[in-house]
């Protein structure tokens, strides 16, 4: 297994064959869905807007973060972006991580990858602890604060 699981729902990985994709696949796999996602990366590529695009229905909400400087190199990208999210937050971001959460059970990862494929020796830790969860979703939501809303 690329992801190493521990028996109380943590998770880690540093090595070259993690990429955020990997973590994407592996947290809607382990929720069967999800009733909510947040992904938040300084980039994005096509091919994981796609990946999005053939979960969609296993997603009910998506909500994406990116990087406002990225984002506007590379307008194409971003408006495909925000055409199969549900919102689009841009801002100057750095912060790579997803949230996702179905019927309760929900997982955060934390992670050093972008939402791209460049096989560097990535690492990331997934949290499944609720307290640690409801504190990071308070950030989030200052985040918010500070983007702007794509469209």
């Amino acid at each position: 297994m690329k992801i190493t699981e521990t028996s109380n729902g943590f998770g880690l990985y540093l090595n070259q064959n993690v990429q955020s994709h990997t973590v994407f696949d592996f947290l809607l796999d382990k929720c069967g869905g999800a009733d909510r996602m947040i992904v938040s990366s300084f980039a994005v590529t096509e091919a994981y807007v796609r990946r999005i695009i053939r979960n969609r229905h296993r997603i009910d909400d998506i909500t994406m973060f990116l990087d406002f400087t990225i984002a506007s190199r590379n307008p194409k990208i971003s408006l495909y972006a925000a055409n199969n999210v549900d919102k689009l937050f841009l801002t100057n971001n750095h912060s790579k991580f997803i949230y996702i959460c179905r019927s309760g059970v929900e997982y955060l990862s934390i992670m050093s990858n972008n939402a791209t494929n460049n096989h560097r020796y990535e690492s990331g830790i997934i949290l499944s602890d609720s307290v640690f969860i409801a504190e990071f979703l308070e950030q989030i939501k200052a985040m918010e604060n500070d983007c702007v809303l794509f469209g």
